[in-house]
């Protein structure tokens, strides 16, 4: 009997060329934050990651609380904006659908941040 792939299934994750200088970022929920950069390869599953870390969110004095829920709410957190910067060493992980799903990993073009102030 032959296997066929099921309809509507997800193209198996592979570890090419052209993940170096994509990002990886880790949505939890409704937050995200920054892993790091992809900045090498090393065999079919290995790459090597350039830790990415956030500073501070520099619009957080322009956006507007109102009362209201457990303590209130910030009606435009979608403001928000950080400056990236790479720290630390980089380091080896291996990359597989299962990995990412596990660690809530997205590949991206460009690093992300995002904290839920109403959650």
């Amino acid at each position: 009997m032959v296997q066929r792939p099921a309809p509507f299934s997800k193209p198996r994750f592979e570890v090419t060329a052209d993940l170096i200088g994509k990002y990886i970022n880790q949505v939890l929920w409704s937050d995200v934050n920054p892993v790091g950069k992809i900045v090498g390869i090393k065999g079919k599953t290995k790459v090597l990651i350039q830790p990415v870390v956030a500073g501070e969110n520099k619009r957080v004095k322009e956006m507007t609380f109102v009362p209201g829920g457990f303590v209130g709410t910030f009606i435009d957190q979608h403001i928000q904006s950080y400056d990236f910067f790479e720290k630390g060493e980089v380091y080896e992980v291996s990359l597989s659908t299962s990995s990412m799903k596990r660690n809530h990993w997205k590949i991206a073009d460009a690093p992300h941040k995002f904290y839920d102030y109403n959650f």
